[in-house]
């Protein structure tokens, strides 16, 4: 142990020595003011009856006397050595003699270093190292708690409990929860986790409001699940229960934790939330999706349809009540039918399409469908409107598109110059306005920008040829290889079917060492392209929202399977983790306003999504880490930053030899 120095043998003289220098500190300097005659008239039992009974009865400045007279008497038995010592330690301590306290637990271990094991010694002694403002050698000695093996569990386990009180008492919460979850980690038996939860499910059950909110500030959505920030959480929500407006959402959040908490007894839990719910009421959620079921984007919204009856149907599991309503927004009058649904339908998602956004807009502030019911709409933008405020998003931005792309070429391939090639319509200019903003604070540069007429596609090739700075004679000597663009990669802002039309032009024009950025467009083609050229596109990337691969997307597909449900694809995705996060969301109260639905989305997005994982900051604003693919023979796969930026080496290499090849025939005379 580095804390103190301890010896296991101790000749008799200096034992003797020891203690008789302890006790004439004790009754010399800081021991109380008490006669000292009256000790010495008393013999040796009976000085050890009154000692024992001044600390019985809690006279802990007379027991520090007593017991360190004891330690003058000769004829004090070695058997008596461990409780004279122990209660004085004690005694100093509460006596407010932490110096006596400390040289008591020093001296005691210096004669016998086997009480370190004792539960006793190690609590007196954190508690006098803490008295005495010993943080340093705290620290020290819970290093080497969390290391040594030679310390009964029991003994370290309560040290556990020790610190994680030591730490919440000085306000540093991160590391109280932090301390306990290591010990609690290296419990040799199931039975000793579960007496370290029993101790510390008592523990948060006698600490005030305040003290159970600001442990559970320090509760990370990556460990919620683990003790102790499970019972955090949990405790937290017993504590915030009798609020009616948020009951909804708290029992969601608590039911997961009892159901999901990474505990070896969940029973304690459930009982006190079935206590709860008794007093409480079970809650019930109510969900709109506002949908296209027919039509031409019918396709997708059976797509999330599907998703969200798993969804609703995995929450019953867990005695959650999802009452999910569906309007086909696709018919006339959808708008009118999703007013009329009863209050406690508060949550909407969707529509898919922005002029069925727009519908929820109208009317004057305060009456409009947006003031009275939470919409987390399918779109990429909510147009004019303010996002946090007015609506809110439950899909990908073409900031989250464009912020992705950049970052791998800036940050990851060091391919910090870039253009932009963008069809002259609504989309095109929109998506390369936004790359244009994005890039510069990203730490990229524009160099070129240039449209093209989407549908006139022999003008294709000759716009290509205006960005990449063609020389006018290029046709008329095409041996002579082309000065390169000052640029390193392209953002294409189009769709699949005119990539493959567009990046065979660039590679006419020796463009095959470019990095060609493309679209959520082409990865939700790529999901059922096959046969495809992978000549032009091994330097070709693309944004996506759902990957198979992925965590959430296997979990999916094993759900779908497992309920005979088919395949998962984005938009099964996107409706299986709506209405799982609309459960954890809740029943918004009578007179919510936006500030409401932000506190409540900061817990209920902290969950497993099967799609790329959806944030928002505290205004609201959501963001999407979106994956990136590049175009495969049948399909599309996940890009590998450092094969990538390989593959463009290499590409760069054979420009560079083709140069070579060049010159050296021009220098012999050859055409």
């Amino acid at each position: 142990m580095p804390t103190m120095k301890i010896h296991t043998i101790t000749p008799p003289f200096l034992r003797t020595f020891a203690m008789l220098a302890l006790a004439a500190l004790f009754l010399a300097s800081c021991a109380p003011r008490l006669t000292v005659p009256s000790a010495d008239l008393l013999s040796t039992p009976n000085l050890i009856v009154e000692a024992d009974a001044a600390w019985e009865r809690r006279n802990y400045e007379a027991a520090e006397l007593y017991y360190a007279a004891l330690l003058e008497r000769p004829d004090l038995t070695p058997d008596a050595l461990p409780k004279v010592y122990e209660r004085l330690a004690d005694s100093a301590l509460r006596s407010g003699h932490n110096h006596q306290a400390r040289i008591a637990l020093e001296t005691w271990a210096n004669m016998d270093a086997s009480v370190v094991r004792l539960r006793s010694w190690e609590r007196l002694y954190l508690d006098t190292m803490a008295a005495l403002n010993r943080g340093e050698r705290l620290r020290n000695h819970l290093r080497w708690l969390l290391a040594t093996s030679d310390l009964p569990w029991e003994t370290r386990a309560d040290a556990a409990l020790w610190y994680g009180e030591y730490f919440r008492n000085r306000g540093d919460f991160d590391r109280s929860l932090e301390t306990l979850a290591e010990f609690y980690a290296q419990a040799p038996s199931t039975a000793d986790r579960a007496a370290m939860e029993a101790a510390y499910r008592a523990t948060l059950q006698s600490l005030d409001n305040t003290r159970v909110i600001e442990l559970s500030r320090a509760v990370t959505a990556e460990g919620q699940w683990r003790f102790p920030y499970v019972l955090v959480g949990f405790e937290r929500g017993v504590r915030d229960a009798s609020d009616k407006a948020a009951w909804s959402g708290i029992w969601r959040t608590m039911r997961t934790l009892a159901a999901r908490g990474e505990l070896v007894e969940r029973a304690p839990l459930e009982q006190t939330l079935a206590a709860l719910e008794a007093r409480f009421g079970l809650p019930r959620v109510g969900v709109v999706l506002a949908l296209p079921l027919s039509g031409p984007f019918g396709k997708m919204g059976a797509g999330i349809l599907r998703g969200a009856g798993l969804a609703q149907w995995r929450l019953a599991q867990d005695a959650m009540d999802v009452d999910l309503r569906v309007i086909n927004t696709d018919t006339p009058g959808w708008e009118a039918r999703l007013a009329a649904l009863p209050a406690h339908y508060s949550v909407v998602g969707g529509p898919l399409q922005v002029q069925n956004f727009r519908l929820l807009s109208e009317g004057a502030k305060g009456r409009r469908i947006l003031d009275t019911r939470a919409v987390f709409a399918f779109l990429s933008s909510l147009g004019e409107l303010t996002e946090g405020r007015d609506a809110w998003r439950f899909f990908s931005s073409r900031d989250d598109e464009v912020r992705s792309l950049v970052r791998l070429s800036v940050d990851q391939l060091n391919i910090k110059d870039l253009a932009i090639f963008y069809p002259e319509e609504a989309f095109g200019r929109t998506m390369a306005e936004t790359f244009y903003r994005e890039a510069a604070p990203l730490g990229a540069r524009v160099r070129g920008m240039q449209s093209y007429p989407p549908r006139e596609l022999k003008e294709w090739s000759r716009r290509v040829a205006r960005l990449l700075k063609v020389p006018a004679d290029f046709k008329d000597n095409k041996d002579a290889p082309l000065d390169p663009p000052d640029f390193g990669a392209v953002f294409l802002p189009d769709g699949w079917s005119q990539a493959q039309t567009l990046l065979p032009n660039f590679f006419f024009y020796e463009g095959d060492q470019l990095l060609y950025l493309g679209t959520s467009l082409w990865s939700r083609a790529l999901d059922s392209a096959r046969n495809i050229d992978e000549h032009y596109y091994r330097l070709a990337v693309c944004p996506g929202a759902w990957w198979e691969g992925s965590e959430g997307g296997r979990a999916l597909q094993a759900a779908l399977t497992g309920e005979g449900l088919g395949q998962a694809d984005l938009w099964v995705a996107l409706g299986y983790d709506f209405v799982r996060f609309a459960g954890k969301l809740g029943t918004l109260p009578a007179g919510w306003n936006p500030a409401d639905v932000n506190e409540r989305i900061a817990s209920a997005s902290s969950m497993d999504f099967s799609m790329a994982p959806i944030s928002w900051d505290g205004q609201g604003v959501a963001m999407q880490e979106m994956y990136l693919f590049s175009p495969a023979r049948n399909g599309k796969r996940l890009v590998n930053a450092a094969t990538l930026a390989d593959a463009i080496a290499k590409a760069r290499e054979r420009r560079e030899r083709r140069l070579e090849a060049y010159e050296k025939r021009i220098e012999g005379g050859g055409r």
